[in-house]
Protein backbone atom coordinates (compact mmCIF):
# COMPACT_ATOMS: atom_id res chain seq x y z
CA UNK A 1 0.00 0.00 0.00
CA UNK A 2 2.78 2.11 0.52
CA UNK A 3 4.50 1.49 -2.75
CA UNK A 4 4.45 5.07 -5.05
CA UNK A 5 2.68 5.23 -8.11
CA UNK A 6 3.28 6.34 -11.60
CA UNK A 7 1.09 9.50 -10.30
CA UNK A 8 2.42 9.70 -6.35
CA UNK A 9 6.36 9.92 -5.90
CA UNK A 10 7.82 10.44 -2.61
CA UNK A 11 9.56 13.24 -1.70
CA UNK A 12 14.09 12.30 -2.01
CA UNK A 13 14.10 12.62 1.68
CA UNK A 14 11.90 10.22 2.16
CA UNK A 15 12.86 6.87 2.12
CA UNK A 16 10.47 3.35 1.19
CA UNK A 17 11.46 0.88 3.63
CA UNK A 18 9.10 -2.08 3.46
CA UNK A 19 8.61 -3.79 6.77
CA UNK A 20 6.78 -7.04 6.11
CA UNK A 21 4.47 -8.03 9.07
CA UNK A 22 1.84 -10.29 7.30
CA UNK A 23 1.32 -11.55 4.34
CA UNK A 24 -1.35 -12.71 2.18
CA UNK A 25 -2.68 -13.04 -1.64
CA UNK A 26 -5.07 -10.96 -3.68
CA UNK A 27 -6.42 -12.05 -6.49
CA UNK A 28 -8.01 -9.74 -9.08
CA UNK A 29 -11.12 -11.31 -11.04
CA UNK A 30 -11.84 -8.85 -13.55
CA UNK A 31 -14.08 -11.40 -15.61
CA UNK A 32 -16.85 -11.72 -13.55
CA UNK A 33 -19.46 -10.52 -15.78
CA UNK A 34 -23.04 -10.71 -15.99
CA UNK A 35 -24.51 -14.32 -16.78
CA UNK A 36 -20.83 -15.53 -15.50
CA UNK A 37 -22.52 -17.70 -13.52
CA UNK A 38 -23.95 -19.30 -16.71
CA UNK A 39 -20.41 -20.26 -17.83
CA UNK A 40 -20.35 -16.61 -20.08
CA UNK A 41 -16.78 -15.12 -20.70
CA UNK A 42 -14.55 -16.65 -18.30
CA UNK A 43 -17.18 -17.65 -16.23
CA UNK A 44 -16.56 -20.91 -14.24
CA UNK A 45 -13.04 -20.56 -13.86
CA UNK A 46 -12.67 -17.39 -12.74
CA UNK A 47 -15.97 -18.66 -10.21
CA UNK A 48 -13.81 -21.40 -8.61
CA UNK A 49 -11.08 -19.75 -8.22
CA UNK A 50 -13.21 -17.52 -5.67
CA UNK A 51 -14.37 -20.23 -4.11
CA UNK A 52 -10.70 -20.76 -2.44
CA UNK A 53 -10.81 -17.21 -1.17
CA UNK A 54 -11.65 -17.02 2.54
CA UNK A 55 -12.54 -13.01 1.92
CA UNK A 56 -13.94 -11.31 -0.79
CA UNK A 57 -13.79 -7.76 -1.60
CA UNK A 58 -16.05 -5.62 -4.35
CA UNK A 59 -14.49 -3.33 -6.38
CA UNK A 60 -16.74 -0.78 -8.25
CA UNK A 61 -15.86 2.42 -10.73
CA UNK A 62 -17.01 5.44 -8.79
CA UNK A 63 -16.82 7.01 -12.72
CA UNK A 64 -19.81 4.95 -13.62
CA UNK A 65 -23.43 6.22 -14.36
CA UNK A 66 -24.45 3.63 -11.54
CA UNK A 67 -21.63 1.67 -9.05
CA UNK A 68 -25.00 -0.06 -7.35
CA UNK A 69 -25.74 -2.00 -9.78
CA UNK A 70 -22.21 -3.08 -10.51
CA UNK A 71 -22.12 -4.49 -7.52
CA UNK A 72 -26.06 -5.99 -7.82
CA UNK A 73 -24.71 -8.13 -10.87
CA UNK A 74 -21.41 -9.12 -8.97
CA UNK A 75 -23.05 -10.22 -5.92
CA UNK A 76 -26.07 -12.03 -8.22
CA UNK A 77 -23.35 -13.78 -10.16
CA UNK A 78 -21.86 -15.03 -7.28
CA UNK A 79 -24.95 -16.33 -5.45
CA UNK A 80 -26.39 -17.90 -8.94
CA UNK A 81 -23.23 -19.94 -9.17
CA UNK A 82 -23.18 -20.85 -5.58
CA UNK A 83 -25.70 -20.01 -3.46
CA UNK A 84 -24.16 -18.45 0.23
CA UNK A 85 -21.02 -17.34 -1.41
CA UNK A 86 -21.26 -13.54 -1.49
CA UNK A 87 -21.44 -13.92 2.27
CA UNK A 88 -16.96 -14.59 1.82
CA UNK A 89 -17.56 -10.51 0.77
CA UNK A 90 -16.23 -8.23 4.01
CA UNK A 91 -15.66 -4.96 1.41
CA UNK A 92 -17.13 -2.56 -1.20
CA UNK A 93 -14.00 -0.38 -3.11
CA UNK A 94 -15.11 2.27 -4.56
CA UNK A 95 -12.19 3.54 -7.15
CA UNK A 96 -11.28 6.13 -8.96
CA UNK A 97 -12.46 8.48 -5.15
CA UNK A 98 -10.10 11.88 -6.90
CA UNK A 99 -13.67 12.70 -8.35
CA UNK A 100 -14.21 13.38 -4.96
CA UNK A 101 -11.51 16.10 -4.11
CA UNK A 102 -11.29 19.42 -5.57
CA UNK A 103 -9.30 19.16 -8.97
CA UNK A 104 -13.00 18.76 -10.83
CA UNK A 105 -15.73 21.33 -10.82
CA UNK A 106 -17.89 22.06 -7.98
CA UNK A 107 -20.94 20.15 -9.77
CA UNK A 108 -18.56 16.84 -10.13
CA UNK A 109 -17.49 16.62 -6.99
CA UNK A 110 -21.43 17.21 -6.10
CA UNK A 111 -22.25 14.39 -7.93
CA UNK A 112 -19.68 11.95 -7.46
CA UNK A 113 -20.35 12.73 -3.76
CA UNK A 114 -24.03 11.91 -3.98
CA UNK A 115 -22.62 8.73 -5.67
CA UNK A 116 -20.86 7.30 -2.68
CA UNK A 117 -23.47 8.45 -0.52
CA UNK A 118 -26.00 6.17 -2.53
CA UNK A 119 -23.49 3.48 -2.86
CA UNK A 120 -23.03 3.37 0.87
CA UNK A 121 -26.82 3.32 1.51
CA UNK A 122 -27.19 0.58 -1.25
CA UNK A 123 -24.68 -1.59 0.77
CA UNK A 124 -26.68 -1.23 3.86
CA UNK A 125 -30.06 -2.11 2.58
CA UNK A 126 -29.26 -4.55 -0.40
CA UNK A 127 -25.71 -5.93 0.86
CA UNK A 128 -27.02 -7.53 3.72
CA UNK A 129 -27.19 -11.77 3.82
CA UNK A 130 -27.80 -14.26 6.76
CA UNK A 131 -24.32 -15.34 6.84
CA UNK A 132 -21.96 -12.15 6.94
CA UNK A 133 -20.92 -11.50 10.30
CA UNK A 134 -21.11 -8.03 9.72
CA UNK A 135 -22.24 -5.01 7.09
CA UNK A 136 -19.35 -4.58 4.44
CA UNK A 137 -17.26 -1.64 4.93
CA UNK A 138 -17.17 0.87 1.73
CA UNK A 139 -13.80 2.00 1.51
CA UNK A 140 -13.43 4.95 -1.51
CA UNK A 141 -9.69 4.86 -2.78
CA UNK A 142 -8.01 6.15 -6.02
CA UNK A 143 -5.63 3.53 -6.85
CA UNK A 144 -4.51 6.92 -10.02
CA UNK A 145 -2.68 8.74 -6.49
CA UNK A 146 -2.42 6.02 -4.43
CA UNK A 147 -5.56 7.46 -2.12
CA UNK A 148 -6.71 4.93 1.17
CA UNK A 149 -5.28 2.29 -0.13
CA UNK A 150 -3.28 1.76 3.03
CA UNK A 151 -6.51 1.41 5.08
CA UNK A 152 -8.27 -0.97 2.30
CA UNK A 153 -5.16 -3.27 2.43
CA UNK A 154 -5.36 -3.12 6.23
CA UNK A 155 -8.86 -4.08 6.34
CA UNK A 156 -7.69 -6.94 4.00
CA UNK A 157 -5.35 -7.81 6.47
CA UNK A 158 -7.89 -7.85 9.10
CA UNK A 159 -10.56 -10.06 7.32
CA UNK A 160 -7.56 -12.66 6.48
CA UNK A 161 -6.74 -12.59 10.28
CA UNK A 162 -10.37 -13.98 10.92
CA UNK A 163 -11.05 -15.87 8.57
CA UNK A 164 -7.78 -17.92 9.74
CA UNK A 165 -9.28 -17.73 12.89
CA UNK A 166 -12.74 -19.08 12.24
CA UNK A 167 -11.25 -21.91 10.24
CA UNK A 168 -9.51 -22.56 13.34
CA UNK A 169 -13.05 -22.71 15.77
Amino acid sequence: ADAPTRNFQRAESEAYKPLETFRFTVADNPGLISEASDNVGLGHSFLRSIERSPALVYVVDLSGPAPWDELRVLKEELEKYKPGMSGQARMVIANKADLLGAGGTEEAVAEAKAKLHRLEEFVKTEMVEEQMARPLDVVPISAKFNMNLRKAVELMKRYVEEAKVEDVD
